[in-house]
């Protein structure tokens, strides 16, 4: 009698580390969410700003995956603040907390769906931009830029900014200038009397580069967040129902059990 006493009091300190476990692991992701979320937040930041700065002057932006993933971003900062409630068992900071993660989830992937779009200008075509910039498109604009860089101010202005922005010179290369009389720009050059020499490069792969960077960081950004995010929820079903992981732990057991004694079964007939 006794010693079922003491085996029913011992079933408690294995739950316990069970729960230990659980709760190890949710606050350990709540911690990833935020800060994979404050990463998100200072990139897309720092992206949408460049984006307007450099973009702007051939590029009206219309939609952009930063314009979602800002407010998804800021929804991960507490996280960790709510994990920390949840581990005390408050019902109604994890019911915040998922509905939280489920606005996050849904700005994510919209804006992932819906992707950059921009309008070039000149051209009342509304681009999606992923990794790739449509090359006839860009190099119809950026030579009719240059084509009119001598006619008004504005297309001085845009040229000069794109070139000194990009550090590139024409479209394709410093060979675009031939026909202008003033000759090549100084924003072709690193200073204004260009005794460092010209940029190499042009406009055109200078833009598809950046826009490559762009897109390609902040997507993956936006995928280690939403796998933060959805990690973050099996953490709190595991923490709430600690039994899943001991049936799961237990059926692993059992299988690797039959699969042992099948396979000393084939040694044996053999």
């Amino acid at each position: 009698m006794a010693e079922e006493i003491n085996s029913t009091e011992q079933k408690p300190c294995k739950y316990a580390a069970r729960c230990t476990i659980a709760e190890a692991m949710l606050i350990f992701s709540g911690c990833l969410v935020a800060f994979v979320g404050v990463s998100l937040l200072g990139l897309s930041i720092w992206s949408l700003a460049w984006k307007l700065l450099a973009y702007s002057y051939f590029m009206d932006i219309i939609t952009d995956p930063t314009f979602f993933n800002i407010p998804a971003a800021l929804i991960g900062l507490p996280s960790i603040f709510l994990t920390i409630a949840i581990r005390r068992n408050q019902f109604s900071h994890l019911l915040i907390f998922l509905v939280l993660q489920m606005i996050a989830i849904v700005l994510l992937f919209t804006g992932y769906s819906i992707g950059t779009k921009y309008k070039l200008l000149g051209n009342d075509d509304i681009l999606r931009l992923g990794p790739t910039v449509p090359t006839n498109l860009l190099n119809n604009t950026l030579y009719d830029v240059i084509q009119t860089y001598e006619e008004t101010l504005e297309n001085n202005v845009t040229l000069d900014g794109i070139q000194s922005k990009f550090g590139c010179c024409g479209v394709i290369n410093i060979y675009d200038f031939g026909n202008l009389s003033l000759g090549i720009p100084t924003s072709c050059c690193p200073n204004s009397d260009c005794n460092q020499g010209i940029y190499p490069w042009g406009c055109r792969r200078r833009i598809q580069e950046n826009v490559a960077w762009h897109t390609n960081v902040t997507l993956s950004i936006t995928q280690l967040l939403i796998l933060m995010v959805v990690s973050t929820k099996i953490s709190c079903i595991l923490f709430h129902n600690p039994k899943i992981v001991y049936v799961l732990v237990l059926q692993c057991c059992n299988d690797r059990e039959r699969i042992h004694i099948r396979l000393l079964q084939m040694t044996s007939s053999a």
